[in-house]
């Protein structure tokens, strides 16, 4: 896709960046809108993503 904030992916609480659901993964990442990249922080599944 085209739209690095599709529906359904949310802003990060207290970090920069937002994050989507792939099933059982969490997958946050950060946007650079001014050069068009994006940074996929990790992947992880739900229990482990944030620790």
């Amino acid at each position: 896709g085209t739209d690095p904030r599709p529906s359904g992916c949310l802003k990060l609480k207290g970090r920069e960046g937002w994050r989507i659901r792939v099933g059982n993964y969490r997958v946050p990442y950060k946007i650079d809108d001014q050069q068009k990249i994006i940074t996929i922080l990790r992947i992880r599944h739900r229990r482990d993503v944030y620790n």
